[in-house]
């Protein structure tokens, strides 16, 4: 029996085999965005809708000040482009430098950059974050059967690192740990609330955190994983999990290898991208012997490899993904990034299309692969 998108995503999740291995690509047919305004992109995405298990991600729009009260904001303009944001907290003003890059506006110096930065951003009282859920219950019913549903929050080491200075954030793991898990402790029971809030109002079925990253080396070490994301995440996971019908997918790129374990404490049910070697260092078949009945495997094709090597190399990576973790179930096929080129090189189209479509030949179950 043929199951749609979020009978065979969720199965996957639960460690079990669907009818094929899910075939994920970062695109979303159904809804609006820059992508399918691009008429580059239109064959990929008419593919999308045949053959690939679309998700519906809405990404909460939650910052470290989301749930914290509204203050007064002033912006300049400064020499060679930067933008200076100033936020006034009771405890004094902190700033942020922006500029302008490919992505948009991006930061050069962050909110926290000092002791005394944190002090004040801490100083800002905290109030319930109550954005708007009808857009995605509203989406949801819509892509019924189409498109499993998604909710992308930070976690806490996320939600707290994108506002420090790399380097310093690196530097208190050392000389103030004890600030960062009050910064911690303040962004978990926001992030807290704020999930409180969703799964009362039937959200999900998945919920989808990302920020471990930034608690993996050179930037941090093994200790702080385990106390800055395991800890936190662990008891988000738990909340999540205490509501029927709820999976979590954790999102970290990086050299993940050593830690795999480790995410397996977290107790969610996915994890990606997976990275392999050079940019990363997960082989499958290693990952899915170690940790493959603790959570779901979800990757791990680079992207750049999908658009740039030819049909042949597509299928090769394709198929021995699937070899290498889709056996017995509890796998997603995913590349490990989304397309971004504007406009899409026919070739990358073309790829991705032979992508979804050798996941599709190759992944049903039982597998019988060449």
């Amino acid at each position: 029996m043929m199951l749609n998108t979020e009978q065979r995503v969720l199965a996957a999740l639960r460690g079990e085999e669907p009818d094929c291995v899910p075939v994920f690509i970062y695109l979303n047919p159904y809804t609006e965005s820059w992508y399918t305004s691009d008429p580059s992109y239109s064959a990929l995405l008419d593919a999308c809708k045949e053959h690939a298990d679309v998700i519906h991600d809405w990404y909460l729009p939650m910052g470290f000040f989301a749930s914290a009260a509204e203050l007064p904001r002033e912006s300049r303009i400064l020499p060679g482009g930067l933008v200076e944001e100033i936020l006034r907290t009771p405890a004094g003003p902190v700033t942020r430098l922006m500029a302008r890059d490919w992505r948009g506006m991006a930061p050069r110096k962050r909110w926290m950059s000092t002791v005394e930065d944190a002090r004040r951003i801490l100083s800002i009282p905290s109030v319930p974050f109550r954005p708007d859920l009808g857009p995605f219950l509203a989406n949801r019913k819509r892509l019924a059967g189409k498109a499993v549903s998604q909710v992308t929050l930070p976690d806490p080491v996320g939600l707290v690192v994108e506002e420090i200075d790399p380097e310093v954030a690196a530097v208190w793991t050392l000389e103030q740990r004890p600030l960062l898990r009050e910064l911690l402790d303040v962004a978990f029971e926001r992030i807290a609330d704020l999930l409180e809030y969703c799964l009362k109002a039937g959200l999900g079925p998945i919920y989808y955190f990302n920020g471990p990253e930034y608690a993996l080396p050179p930037l941090m070490s093994p200790r702080d994983f385990d106390e800055f994301v395991v800890e936190y995440d662990a008891r988000l996971v738990r909340l999540i999990h205490s509501y029927p019908d709820k999976y979590v997918i954790i999102h970290s790129h990086g050299r993940v290898n050593r830690f795999l374990e480790r995410f397996a404490a977290i107790g969610m049910d996915g994890l990606n991208v997976l990275e392999p070697p050079p940019v990363g260092d997960v082989v499958l078949v290693h990952a899915k012997r170690r940790v493959g009945d603790h959570y779901c495997l979800i990757g791990n094709i680079q992207y750049d490899d999908l658009a740039r090597k030819d049909k042949r190399e597509v299928e090769r990576l394709v198929v021995e993904a699937i070899r290498q973790a889709g056996s017995g179930g509890g796998f997603i096929l995913s590349p490990c990034a989304s397309p971004y080129e504007q406009p899409l090189p026919s070739k990358a189209s073309e790829n991705l299309i032979h992508y979804l479509l050798t996941g599709r030949e190759h992944g049903r179950y039982p597998l019988r692969l060449p």
